[in-house]
C-alpha cells in the first residue's frame, strides 16, 4: 500500500517537472555539450519509477497501475463520494489557474530579461502549486469525510 501511495504521489510529478526544467535549461545552456551528465538524474529517476511500478504491479495484480495513461493517477473516481472530492479539488485548481496564468504572463513579460529562464521556472512553480493545491484539498476533504 505504501508503494502504491508513493507511486501515485504528487511529489513524483513535481520531481519530474523539476528535472525536465533543469534538462530544458541544460539544453539551452549547452551543459550536455560540455560532457556534463544533466540528463542522467532524469533518466535514473524515470527508470527507478518504472521499475518500482512494475514491481508493484507484479505483487498486486488486482491493483495494477498503468504504465502509461492519459488520465492522471490523482483522479480517483471509484464512487460518487470520490467523484465529489475530485470535483471540489479540481475546482480549486481551476480557480488557481484563473489567477495564476494572467499574473504569470505579466510576470514573464516583465521579468524574462532580468531573471534567466524565468518562464521555465514560472511554469515549474505553477505546476508544483497545482499539485499542492489539489492534494491539500483532497486530503482536507478525505479527513472531513473520516471524521
Amino acid at each position: 500500500m505504501r508503494l502504491e501511495r508513493f507511486l501515485k504521489s504528487p511529489f513524483i510529478s513535481v520531481i519530474i517537472l523539476a528535472l525536465l526544467g533543469v534538462l530544458l535549461v541544460s539544453f539551452h545552456e549547452g551543459w550536455l555539450d560540455n560532457g556534463n551528465w544533466v540528463l542522467f538524474p532524469l533518466l535514473l529517476f524515470i527508470a527507478g519509477y518504472y521499475a518500482l511500478m512494475k514491481h508493484h504491479n507484479k505483487r498486486n495484480p488486482e491493483k495494477r497501475i498503468k504504465l502509461h495513461t492519459y488520465i492522471p493517477y490523482e483522479l480517483r473516481e471509484e464512487d460518487e463520494g470520490m467523484q465529489w472530492v475530485t470535483f471540489k479539488a479540481c475546482r480549486k485548481v481551476y480557480i488557481f489557474y484563473c489567477f495564476a496564468i494572467p499574473v504569470g504572463m505579466v510576470l514573464a513579460i516583465s521579468l524574462q530579461d532580468i531573471i534567466p529562464y524565468f518562464p521555465i521556472w514560472l511554469l515549474l512553480s505553477i505546476g508544483a502549486l497545482q499539485y499542492f493545491i489539489y492534494w491539500s484539498e483532497i486530503r482536507k476533504l478525505e479527513l472531513e469525510g473520516d471524521g
